[in-house]
């Protein structure tokens, strides 16, 4: 890419803002080497990292990133067979376990993480050198006693003859002879020996060597002749111990510089990671979004923001090129946010190619250049006696020398610094020369030639940045399809310029040619502006409308639910009732049958008669009913599907009796008044029919629930001994709520089947019985129906 092109738009500036979040030296150095690029894979591939990034930041409470420094000059030294030292021994250690926290977490998220995931899996498994170091460091990062046997009996020497020395210093200092030669009774280290304060006037009178003074001079510190050999010893130790924990580093550093390949490239695997999470951050706190890649050549930025002016001072502005036009030309007046448009749209192309997400709306979209080239302000060069017109002409040259197909153009006052008539006709021939390479454009200018050509000229658009003429200040809102006046005269007259004088250029201004074209541009701005205001009003209206929509449906909604719920719940409470009401009334009948068999005439009379009552106290619960419509008693006709009020569901009439209806539900026939049934809805008798035919399906299979059986199996017994059989497994499939069951009795001669059908035919709670199809018994089965 263009290095001047990435200067002008502030590329640089966003380099610094990437490296301030990178968390290592490692990673700050890849933001600040963080450069375009052109090849769509490339760019691709590092969209698709940063999106992983910002989704894990999102989703994740936390991610193993932080605490890693810069191993790579120690890796270094232990490849060059440099002895390390003890800290960068533990940052070698530190990495090397933050490394692996950071491998196993993306193994455990690959799914989610694919493409990081992916990039992980080169970071090296250090679990043996981090063991090893271990051995060595403590917690605290202090040389363990037993990193090594020789260094455990040194350490153990050191403390033996640190006691022992202490103790003829501890002895000296008691002795009643030499007390009035001691400053202070306190055992004292000089230059790693153990000495003893004595008084300035007595340094003759105590044996010894003199190891240093108190600041005074009043303070001898010296070593007594009796504990030299002592310090010796102990000296000695301590060499030792020095000598054997720079062998223990040695040996560690050949482990390391065993596995230098292999820690390199995990180090640097961590740092593009933690510059990928980096990018990530920058996208949160910008409130960045992916763009869309456009095929097509389009740049489509909604809502597009600078990133380097403050959030709460930017305006958002859409800026639109391609399609019918590829060259945007931008007019209006100064201090008007013209530059800052194009600086956007220049800068946001960069981050984009350089795998960053960018400032704008979702849904934005941004195509691939192959380079961007920008003229933007002043950059005259006194030594080089270019003047404002030639350094703008130089920087001209050069883009129309290179610049082609593919290519961003962002030109600034194009043609200006010169006399207005030549200017613009040399901004008119450049812009048609790129436009004729194939190169997409921004430019602003203030000239009127330029806006007529746009106006003129198939591929070219006009635009402007509009400017309040009740406040005389810039709105910064960039506007496309119309150009816009510089408003010179009122940008002067809020910047203080003398009312006579502006009076007179006003004068001189009417006479110009193209004085009735700026006022009609001012008059169709101000027109466009009331439109926009008018449709963002009604675009509102409009959001409002579809919120109270969206809010009265998911009241109705919740209402229905509700609805649904009270009756669910009452068809719940009627189905128990039902089951209880089957119960109560086979209950009922057992007994009577038993009456019947071991009963006189007035016993079964009074147990009759007692059943007759129990029946009447069984009673429904009230309840309030859902409003239905009532049923026209002229119209009703047996068969006809009706819902029975007080049993809370559907039923099929039977019979009818001047006010009272005979109706069967489900295995059991009731007889209610005519105010108790009222007209079904279709999608309740829809269900009914649909649960009927299942049941239906189901009855051609063998099914046993809590160990009651839907067929039985008779077949070779006489009438004598299956009666009883029937009775007893009709009995418990009536219990159970089964209809229909199957009672395969065989063919035969018939009479078996003919019993059963009259032993089906005087029993009350028997709907109705039919033989069964062909293809599942035909007359050697027959269904029953309660």
């Amino acid at each position: 890419m263009n290095k001047r092109s990435m200067r002008i738009l502030g590329f640089y500036q966003v380099q610094t803002m990437l490296a301030k979040l990178a968390p290592s030296k490692l990673s700050k150095e890849i933001a600040r080497h963080l450069q375009p690029i052109s090849d769509a894979e490339e760019v691709y591939r590092h969209l698709e990292d940063t999106e992983e990034a910002v989704r894990c930041r999102q989703r994740e409470a936390s991610i193993p990133f932080g605490g890693i420094t810069d191993i790579r000059p120690a890796l270094e030294k232990s490849r060059r067979e440099m002895t390390l030292d003890a800290e960068e021994c533990i940052q070698v250690w530190n990495n090397a376990q933050r490394y692996g926290d950071i491998r196993d977490f993306f193994h455990e998220k690959k799914d989610d993480y694919s493409q990081l995931a992916a990039q992980a899996e080169t970071i090296g498994d250090f679990s043996q050198l981090c063991h090893q170091i271990a051995t060595v460091f403590d917690q605290n990062h202090q040389v363990r006693d037993n990193a090594s046997p020789e260094l455990l009996r040194l350490r153990s020497r050191i403390a033996e003859l640190e006691r022992q020395t202490k103790r003829y210093i501890q002895g000296i200092l008691k002795n009643k002879e030499y007390q009035k030669y001691f400053q202070d009774v306190l055992v004292t280290v000089r230059n790693n020996r153990y000495v003893v304060p004595v008084k300035q006037e007595y340094r003759h009178a105590f044996p010894g060597l003199v190891h240093d003074t108190s600041a005074s001079g009043s303070t001898l510190y010296i070593e007594p002749m009796a504990i030299v050999n002592a310090n010796n010893d102990l000296q000695e130790a301590r060499l030792g111990e020095t000598r054997e924990i720079e062998r223990i580093f040695k040996r560690l550093t050949a482990t390391v510089g065993a596995q230098y390949d292999e820690l390199m490239a995990s180090t640097l695997c961590v740092g593009q990671l933690e510059f990928i999470f980096a990018k990530a951050e920058l996208a949160l706190q910008m409130k960045a979004c992916r763009p869309g890649v456009s095929s097509r050549g389009r740049v489509k930025l909604l809502q597009a923001r600078h990133p380097l002016i403050a959030a709460d001072v930017v305006v958002p502005n859409t800026i639109l090129i391609g399609g019918d036009y590829r060259i945007l030309l931008i007019t209006g007046s100064n201090t008007g946010g013209k530059t800052v448009a194009m600086k956007t749209l220049g800068l946001l192309v960069l981050m984009h190619q350089a795998g960053l997400f960018v400032p704008a709306a979702e849904a934005s979209e941004l195509p691939l250049f192959r380079d961007v080239f920008a003229d933007i302000g002043d950059e005259q060069d006194i030594s080089q006696n270019l003047s404002t017109f030639s350094s703008h002409m130089k920087q001209i040259v050069y883009i129309l020398k290179h610049a082609g197909e593919d290519d961003l153009v962002l030109a600034d006052e194009i043609g200006s610094g010169t006399d207005p008539a030549e200017g613009s006709a040399i901004a008119i021939a450049v812009l048609q020369s790129l436009y004729d390479k194939g190169a997409s454009v921004m430019a602003t200018t203030h000239y009127n030639d330029l806006k007529n050509f746009a106006y003129n000229t198939p591929g070219i658009e006009n635009g402007h940045v509009e400017f309040d003429l009740d406040t005389l200040q810039p709105t910064y809102k960039l506007r496309i399809g119309s150009a816009g006046s510089s408003h010179a005269f009122s940008i002067s007259e809020r910047l203080g310029m003398p009312a006579t004088v502006l009076e007179r250029a006003k004068e001189l201004r009417s006479k110009a040619q193209d004085v009735d074209m700026e006022a009609i541009l001012t008059k169709l701005n101000a027109q466009a502006k009331r439109m926009d205001e008018e449709q963002a009003e009604l675009e509102q209206r409009l959001l409002e409308a579809r919120r109270e929509q969206d809010a009265l449906r998911k009241e109705k909604e919740k209402v229905s639910s509700r609805r649904q719920e009270i009756l669910d719940s009452s068809r719940r409470d009627a189905m128990e009732l039902k089951h209880n009401l089957r119960i109560e009334a086979e209950s009922i009948i057992r007994e009577l049958k038993q009456l019947s068999r071991d009963s006189s005439q007035q016993e079964r009379a009074k147990s009759i008669e007692q059943a007759r009552k129990a029946i009447q106290q069984i009673s429904l619960p009230d309840r309030e009913m859902q409003h239905r419509d009532p049923v026209d008693i002229r119209q009703l006709k047996p068969g006809q599907t009706v819902f029975v009020n007080s049993l809370d569901g559907l039923g099929s009439v039977e019979e009818i009796k001047g006010k009272k209806i005979t109706i069967s539900m489900r295995g059991m026939t009731v007889r209610v008044g005519i105010d108790d049934i009222s007209a079904p809805y279709y999608d309740e008798v829809k269900k009914e029919k649909r649960e009927e035919r299942k049941a239906a399906q189901s009855s051609y299979r063998p099914i046993r629930t809590n160990s009651v059986a839907t067929e039985l199996n008779i077949i070779g017994k006489t009438g004598q001994q299956a009666l009883p059989e029937v009775e007893k497994f009709l009995d418990q499939a009536l219990l159970a709520g089964f209809s229909p069951v199957r009672i395969i009795h065989g063919k035969g001669s018939g009479a078996l089947r003919k019993q059963i059908h009259e032993f089906l035919a005087a029993q009350p709670f028997v709907k109705s019985y039919t033989l069964d199809d062909a293809q599942n018994g035909g007359d050697g089965v027959t269904l029953v129906y309660f």
